[in-house]
Formats: structure tokens, C-alpha cells, sequence
């Protein structure tokens, strides 16, 4: 059984003792930490702290450092490039994307987008945190704040990938190693305007088949199968 996740930005020990309160304490006693068990505690840029828990009171858990480790960054960098979706199926494909390895998430509005961003980056933030913690990773994903489309066809990347439900060619052409950018879009799908801008940004069209996926779907399906083949 894996041990319970702590995540916390900054990290305090004194006489190799850590306080933990706020939200972390209170995930900590929900799931029913016992004096004695071990834990980690990570800063989400892969250090990782072995603690036991030495004492849970009402407004804290108090545990003793056993070990700490380096985890390397992954081996792949992989960035989500998202069109604004209804609010439930972008966090359904933040929290399922960030498991399955993206190391980046850029979300953007789309000429078809449907949906508005609003005050949500924190909540984002949030989401993207839980979902590391449930997977065991320990680089936390960024999420960038919403971009404009044009501005997320500039970032450099060795792969470009747009996946499109038309005139998509194949994974395998479209592979040029790390870092590895692509793009989903909206539940309207792409202008052709959007896809001739893709395309004069060196980016790659490529279909996930014959059937029409979700965007949230397309999200998930696409970022697994790109780190799968850049992982071999």
C-alpha cells in the first residue's frame, strides 16, 4: 500500500520535525492518518521527505523526518495545450492528464470555444496538486493562465501535434522526441483558419481514428499514447 502524500511548497523542519496544518492536516486526518504511520511529504519540484507521524491534534499533524530523496524530473516533457471546454470536462481532463504524465498544462481560448475561464486558476492549481499526489508525481504539472491560441503556437517544441478529427495523418510521422506540445481543441472543433495557423507553426495533424472523442477524451487518449511512444 502506498504511503499518503503531503504536499507543501516550502517545507519546514525544525529538530527534524514537521508541522503540517491547513489543508494538508485536514486531507491527513479525513483519511485517518494513526501516530506512528508513515508518510511523505513532497515540494512538487521532486524532493521528498519519509516522515512519521508522531502526533494529530485538532489543528495539526506533527511527524519526524526518517528519510528524504531527489527525484529526477520525468524524461519526457509533455505539454497539454487545452481549448476552453465546459468547466467539468476541463477538469476531468486536467486531473486524468496530470496521471498519466503531462508535465505542463496551457489552457487557451479557441474561436469555438464555448466556455469562459473566468476565476478558476486557483481551483485549477488545485486539482492538478490531488491529481499529482494521487499518482506519485512529484514535479507538479504547471498550469499556465488562459493564452490566446496564436500565442500557444509559438512555444518551442521538438513534437507538434494538433489532433484533429479531419485530415489527420499518423502518430509515428509526427514524433520528433522532447518536449512534446499538443493541442485539443474545442467541443465545436477547429476553424480551418486554426488548422492552416497550426500547420505554418510546424505543427502536425493527427487523428486518434475513425470515431469522434470527446475533447476531455481526446485529451487523455492523446497526452498517453505520446509519452508511451516517447518513453520507448
Amino acid at each position: 500500500m502506498s504511503l499518503k502524500s503531503v504536499y507543501l511548497l516550502k517545507p519546514s523542519f525544525e529538530e527534524n520535525r514537521i508541522r503540517i496544518t491547513g489543508e494538508e492536516h485536514h486531507h491527513l486526518v479525513v483519511g485517518r492518518v494513526e501516530t506512528g504511520e508513515l508518510i511523505e511529504v513532497f515540494d512538487g519540484k521532486g524532493n521528498v521527505w519519509t516522515v512519521a507521524v508522531e502526533s494529530v491534534s485538532k489543528r495539526e499533524t506533527v511527524a519526524v523526518l526518517r528519510e528524504s530523496r531527489a527525484v529526477p524530473p520525468p524524461s519526457v516533457e509533455l505539454i497539454l495545450g487545452i481549448a476552453l471546454i465546459r468547466t467539468a470536462a476541463l477538469e476531468l481532463a486536467l486531473e486524468k492528464t496530470v496521471e498519466i504524465g503531462v508535465t505542463r498544462v496551457i489552457p487557451f481560448t479557441a474561436a469555438r470555444s464555448n466556455a469562459v475561464a473566468g476565476n478558476r486558476h486557483d481551483r485549477w492549481s488545485r486539482i492538478v496538486i490531488e491529481a499529482a499526489k494521487q499518482s506519485k508525481r512529484y514535479h507538479v504539472p504547471a498550469i499556465d493562465a488562459v493564452e490566446k491560441f496564436e500565442q500557444v503556437l509559438k512555444i518551442p517544441a521538438s513534437t507538434k501535434i494538433m489532433f484533429a478529427e479531419r485530415d489527420g495523418g499518423s502518430l509515428e510521422s509526427a514524433l520528433a522526441g522532447s518536449p512534446a506540445l499538443y493541442l485539443i481543441g474545442p467541443e465545436g472543433g477547429w476553424t480551418e483558419a486554426e488548422m492552416s495557423a497550426a500547420r505554418a507553426n510546424g505543427f502536425h495533424a493527427v487523428s486518434l481514428g475513425a470515431g469522434i472523442l470527446k475533447a476531455e477524451t481526446a485529451a487523455i487518449v492523446g497526452g498517453a499514447i505520446i509519452r508511451y511512444e516517447l518513453d520507448g
